[in-house]
């Protein structure tokens, strides 16, 4: 795709570009309603730029800012007295950021042209996608079969004994063809958050670090260390029962 931003965010670009580093991180964390804030569309065109170079040391801290921006617009779970929360509301809202980040995530390997929109209207890209998750959360809310326990929020047995030391991406495993070409197809039936969680994994983003400029699972997902094991585990049970039909039976 040949896109073309308006005008005004390529000026805000080029003069943005001549900053120091740290200046220019301090721009795009001012609040977006202060003088000088820094456009949404051009904090996201510095972070594509950073996690394409892998300097982190500058990402890191403009991806901190972007997801904020985002997790400020995405679609409210709570209802408007603010006393319940709606699980089709929920999940839209997790879908919105699961699918955006991994946009993000994805241009490690590939270039992403959709995330081009964005950068043309943020907020106009975003709407779209809320409108589209919402249509599905709605469709899905009441037939997602969970693979933990709800009321203890800890993984269940059969979960964690399906897992097993199961690795969708180990060498063994992709010595045959039938299977590899099968993956793709059931990454595709995970949940947003799951796909994204394994996509990280397959890609070697710690789930934490001590060092602040390390993207971390954490720092992309705003889930706790167990929280994230919990999808993983669940996510790699789900592909282990597409991929290997039949295991154990």
């Amino acid at each position: 795709m040949l896109y073309v931003r308006f005008p005004d965010i390529e000026a805000e670009l080029v003069a943005l570009d001549q900053l120091p580093p740290q200046e220019l991180i301090a721009r795009c964390q001012l609040p977006e309603k202060e003088p000088g804030a820094i456009p949404t569309e051009c904090v996201l065109s510095f972070v594509r730029r950073e996690w394409a170079a892998q300097n982190q040391a500058l990402c890191e801290p403009l991806l901190a800012v972007l997801l904020e921006r985002l997790r400020r617009r995405l679609p409210r779970a709570a209802s408007r007295d603010g006393k319940t929360e709606s699980l089709a509301r929920s999940e839209a809202a997790e879908q919105v950021q699961d699918t955006f980040i991994g946009m993000l995530i994805g241009e490690a390997n590939d270039y992403d042209e959709r995330l081009d929109y964005y950068e043309i209207s943020f907020s106009r890209s975003l709407a779209a996608l809320s409108h589209t998750a919402k249509k599905r959360a709605r469709h899905s809310a009441n037939r997602q079969e969970e693979l933990y326990d709800n009321e203890e929020g800890e993984i269940r047995a059969d979960v964690e004994e399906a897992v097993g030391a199961f690795d969708p991406f180990s060498p063994d495993l992709f010595q045959n063809e039938i299977y590899r070409l099968r993956l793709p197809a059931a990454m595709e039936q995970l949940k947003p958050l799951e796909k994204r969680i394994v996509e990280m994994w397959r890609n070697d983003i710690p789930i934490d670090s001590k060092d602040p400029n390390v993207i971390t699972m954490r720092g992309m997902t705003g889930r706790s260390d167990k929280g994230i094991r919990i999808i993983r585990d669940r996510a790699f049970a789900k592909l282990k029962d597409l991929l290997t039909p039949g295991e154990g039976a």
